[in-house]
């Protein structure tokens, strides 16, 4: 639902020291729009309950498309320019499982559907799309993780997380992945009939899957009761729940086929994974909207800090800052009710501090409508939340429309002048999800 930007920006930089963590559980879900989960309620109450109850990122996103990509920067800060899913695909690469063990910290994943421990199969089953699938197991694709005998023993069905919370076995970094019937990923509708879940099958058009949102929502929220009803959850530990990239479009093209290309943070220009939600829960409830833009490298530099541990690629970038506001929240995040925060979101940055704007329209020829809601107004990196035309004074379609494809540009009134980005003169362009 979110629109095609990816400029590496400048971060405000979190005045919140890293807080010690006894563990981090690391949830991640599946191809969702924000605006498709946030105000949500009839589809997903859990969630939204979650985002109003804890830290909630506003403003974050994935790293590229499509979803290997992802997986590969949450864990090891970079994606290696590979823009496809492609199990048979191994990085000889550092991780993160190097950097918690070098620590003498421990890891596991728990990834749902996984029929055995150490389970090395592209999907299972191995029939239709899989229900479990390798793509969102990323230590498999590590090779100093799949030729280490003792690692891949870390690489568990979903159920050892129950047996290793409540044995005192919780690991200090737990990475869990529902599956794609639990994820609101969603699988071919044949598959889903042989699976005997008909409703994960993929809606006609790329219109909303409310049974999908609806499991994924019930399934997260069994995901989360286990873990702090466990003795792994302590008071120093932390729950981040996120999506790996935003909605499939349909269409071939803009975006890879995706509904946006939105990012941050030392993602590639113009490449982005889209605005999604990511949810921060502690183990006291404390609500705080952080309005800095966030992405996957944000979420590992996160880790990284909370363990003390050194950065990977790409979160040693100035660009990419932990989410410490959304865990030790004393004095920092923004006072914004979360629905002001709904629309398409565009993030890019200026060379001179100033107010941003997104120009849009049907065609690049025919950008006739403005949004001026810039979250970082008099800075160098802007968030326009895109809802409609609302330029003071002007008179014009008020509301995007569902299923709609809109072309824009960014513009930045500085005090220098006016600086633009309009991709060269080919604009960048966006989907909006269908109900």
């Amino acid at each position: 639902m979110l629109l095609a930007l990816a400029f590496s920006v400048s971060a405000r930089v979190s005045a919140v020291a890293a807080p010690s963590i006894d563990h981090v559980y690391v949830i991640m879900e599946e191809n969702t729009d924000y605006e498709d989960l946030i105000g949500n309620t009839a589809d997903a109450p859990y969630i939204n309950q979650l985002a109003q109850n804890y830290g909630f990122a506003a403003n974050y996103y994935g790293v590229t498309h499509p979803s290997q990509p992802n997986y590969l920067a949450v864990t090891s800060g970079d994606f290696y320019g590979i823009h496809k899913d492609d199990p048979t695909l191994t990085f000889p690469a550092q991780n993160i499982v190097d950097q918690l063990e070098t620590k003498g910290l421990t890891w596991a994943t728990y990834q749902q559907g996984l029929p055995s421990v150490g389970f090395t199969g592209a999907q299972f089953p191995a029939t239709g799309s899989g229900l479990y699938v390798k793509k969102h197991n990323p230590f498999e694709l590590y090779t100093d993780v799949s030729s280490s005998t003792s690692r891949m023993q870390n690489i568990k069905p979903i159920d050892a997380l129950g047996t290793d919370l409540s044995s005192g076995h919780a690991p200090s970094f737990a990475f869990i992945a529902p599956d794609q019937c639990h994820d609101m990923h969603g699988v071919s509708p044949p598959a889903a009939a042989s699976y005997g879940m008909p409703w994960c099958g993929y809606p006609p058009n790329f219109t909303l899957n409310h049974a999908l949102i609806q499991a994924g929502d019930a399934y997260l929220k069994s995901l989360v009761t286990t873990i702090t009803g466990s003795s792994g959850w302590t008071t120093n530990s932390v729950i981040i729940v996120t999506w790996d990239e935003n909605e499939s479009s349909g269409l071939t093209t803009p975006n890879r086929g995706y509904a946006s290309s939105t990012g941050c943070c030392a993602s590639p220009v113009g490449d982005g994974g889209g605005r999604v939600p990511a949810i921060v829960i502690t183990s006291t409830p404390q609500h705080t909207v952080s309005l800095h833009p966030y992405n996957h490298y944000s979420l590992l530099r996160t880790v990284e800090d909370a363990f003390g541990l050194p950065c990977l690629a790409n979160t040693c970038d100035p660009s990419v800052n932990a989410m410490n506001d959304l865990i030790a929240p004393a004095t920092t995040g923004a006072a914004v009710p979360i629905s002001q925060t709904l629309g398409f979101a565009v993030t890019f940055a200026s060379m001179n501090p100033g107010q941003g704007y997104v120009l849009f329209g049907p065609s690049c020829s025919s950008l006739v409508e403005t949004a001026t809601n810039d979250l970082g107004a008099n800075t160098t990196t802007h968030t326009v939340l895109v809802t409609g035309n609302d330029l003071p004074g002007t008179v014009g379609n008020i509301g995007l429309s569902p299923g709609a494809t809109y072309a824009y540009e960014v513009i930045t009134q500085t005090k220098s002048g006016t600086e633009v980005d309009n991709n060269g003169g080919q604009c960048y362009f966006g989907t909006i999800s269908k109900p």
